[in-house]
């Protein structure tokens, strides 16, 4: 059975690239440890919130209705005249309407700093809504109090739970995460939304303040699974210090939302509510969203007031769905997983393209994994971290393809030559050229070989080419080809070269001077004395990068090549050193010295290619030996 062409590629051509593979996913590996090390040191932390912000823009909108919201709104402030701060006889109302609806918990954000006549009114709606245990059901926030008054009367305090309204900001001034306790001026103190949840869970101000002592501790809190309450759960650790990050639901009003002067219509003599009210058996937050409280804080979802940003803090910790962090260690294999796939495509197509098909391919399965991941459970796989190690990838590669082209191509080249060519021309791809080809050969190479020991003709040769490879490399040559003791070298390209002509002449003498020191030298050392001829002929070729699956040369094609090669042999023939053709004199003009050799036949060509010997640059400098 023939297997597929595909199939039987597969070896040589695993063979041929395994090196490279490897190297990329060396690198790629080194990638990922260092972007799971600089994630770990905190350096990418602020990349990474916005990538989780990107996350929670994107899940689906909905209606959260466990925690409700009573907004004093535009309308409320206008009806209230306008005045700050908010009359504490609509407080006490709302606080009364409210315990009329059977809300299980109130939490009113709003600051008391300044003591006011209607005070007693508002202390007395708070001490009326009281639980079996004795305490109040509403929560109050700590801090601002005013320092006078029914509202600072110690048996209140005694009586009520309180919680710090205060939210800390990122470095971008967003908000994103929450001290769930922070120290207060007596001690420890909850945040609000905590505060709210634990009097749900029918925590008093005295167990409250027990259970967190002085370096926090754990509390039992109720739980909503299903929709249903339950009024206890396994025990939620809290430490001073230690911050979370907030599950936002999303946008502005995604909590249930209820103006509140309907709510203050409840309290009127003879209003109705009705017993499937929205408020029975729930949190319910109390604050301004009218925009002089000045209330708003800039979040992932934008600015939100302060009452919706302690809803979600309370709907996060009734719900349990804290943002659960996949960790260092699954963040780390994702990367390498990323890596070695981007390494396969860096081995099956040109660095640029596979990163960026990486990198898009990354985001386009990451971002959506990550989506589904969060939505589902509140896990947060970070799609960045691969993302960046795949592109740290890219930029390795792309360094260690300069390094290999840098290495390779300097055995033809000079390294000023290779940098340029790396600045320039990185791809080689294959395009047509105006070039001059010098093609040199030494007399009497294999008749001198028969009769000189290999060690002796191999130490001959290396001296031989090192020599003319330094005469080529200084006219901004490149080596094409060795063929036994012959050098094609090429004028004009890989790098385009306007004097290409006048160049590959200044290194044909160049050679042909070397060639005397060595012999001069050869002949004190007893060796024996070598000549060569060489022909240069100018044209337009191709060139470029030329080959198949398992092995590509740059070089050129054309029929330039040939005349060239041909022009050389005219040497023997005519006993001279140095041959041009009139195409490359004519683009050198009065620049050389030559003596006409006249149209000769050269094989392969029908059409005779007029020949002559090169004596010199004009001026005499340079002369060849005949």
């Amino acid at each position: 059975m023939r297997l597929p062409r595909a199939l039987k590629d597969l070896g040589p051509r695993w063979r041929t690239h395994r090196r490279r593979l490897l190297e990329f996913w060396a690198v790629g590996v080194a990638a990922s440890i260092v972007v799971t090390a600089a994630s770990a040191a905190g350096y990418l932390e602020a990349t990474q919130a916005r990538a989780l912000d990107l996350v929670m823009r994107l899940r689906a909108d909905r209606l959260v209705s466990d925690v409700v919201v009573v907004a004093i709104d535009e309308a409320a402030f206008e009806a209230l005249g306008q005045r700050q701060p908010l009359p504490r006889g609509y407080l006490a109302t709302l606080v009364r309407s409210l315990q009329r609806a059977g809300a299980a918990v109130v939490g009113l954000d709003v600051s008391f700093a300044a003591a006011t006549a209607e005070d007693a009114a508002l202390a007395a709606a708070i001490r009326g809504f009281v639980g079996e245990d004795g305490a109040s059901r509403v929560v109050l926030t700590t801090g601002a109090v005013p320092e006078r008054g029914p509202l600072a009367d110690p048996a209140l305090a005694r009586t009520t739970v309180r919680g710090s309204p205060d939210v800390p900001q990122d470095a971008d001034g967003l908000i994103r995460r929450i001290g769930l306790l922070v120290p207060g001026a007596d001690g420890l103190e909850p945040a609000f939304g905590l505060a709210v949840v634990a009097r749900l869970g029918g925590l008093t101000p005295a167990a409250l303040a027990r259970a967190l002592g002085e370096r926090g501790g754990a509390l039992a809190l109720p739980v909503v699974r299903r929709g249903r309450l339950d009024p206890l759960d396994a025990p939620l650790p809290v430490r001073p210090g230690e911050l979370s990050r907030i599950n936002f639901v999303g946008r502005p009003k995604s909590f249930l939302t209820i103006p509140s002067q309907t709510v203050a219509a409840l309290d009127a003599p003879g209003a109705e509510v009705p017993s499937d009210n929205p408020f029975r058996g729930r949190i319910v937050l109390v604050g301004a969203t009218f925009q002089e409280s000045r209330d708003f804080f800039p979040t992932p979802h934008g600015a939100l007031p302060g009452v919706e940003i302690h809803a979600n803090v309370a709907h996060m910790l009734l719900t349990r769905s804290f943002i659960r962090p996949s960790g260092f260690t699954v963040s780390f294999v994702l990367e390498v997983l990323a890596v070695l796939a981007t390494g396969l495509a860096l081995v099956a197509t040109r660095p640029l393209r596979a990163t960026l098909l990486a990198v898009g391919g990354t985001l386009l399965v990451g971002l959506p994994a990550s989506l589904v991941l969060f939505q589902r459970g509140g896990y947060w796989v970070d799609f960045l971290l691969p993302t960046l190690a795949t592109c740290a990838l890219g930029v390795g590669s792309g360094a260690l393809e300069r390094r290999r082209f840098r290495a390779a191509f300097s055995r033809y080249v000079s390294k000023e030559v290779v940098a340029q060519v790396l600045a320039e021309a990185p791809s080689l791809r294959g395009e047509r050229r105006d070039i001059s080809v010098l093609f040199s050969d030494l007399r009497g190479f294999t008749t001198l070989s028969e009769t000189t020991p290999p060690e002796r003709m191999a130490a001959l040769l290396n001296e031989y080419f090192d020599a003319m490879i330094a005469a080529i490399f200084r006219s901004r040559g490149t080596i094409n080809d060795f063929v036994g003791d012959a050098v094609m070298a090429v004028f004009g390209a890989p790098l385009a070269d306007r004097e290409h002509a006048l160049h590959a002449v200044q290194a044909a003498l160049a050679m042909d001077a070397a060639l005397q020191e060595l012999n001069a030298t050869w002949k004190e050392r007893g060796l024996p004395l070598l000549r060569m001829g060489i022909g240069i002929h100018s044209g337009e070729v191709f060139a470029g990068n030329i080959g198949g699956r398992s092995r590509v040369k740059y070089t050129i094609i054309g029929d330039p090549v040939n005349v060239g090669s041909r022009v050389e042999g005219l040497n023997k023939d005519l006993g001279t050193t140095i041959l041009i053709t009139d195409a490359t004199l004519g683009r050198l003009g009065a620049r050389v010295e030559v003596r006409d050799c006249g149209a000769r036949e050269v094989k392969g060509r029908a059409q005779r290619v007029h020949v002559y010997e090169l004596l010199g640059l004009a001026g005499g400098a340079g002369n060849p030996t005949r």
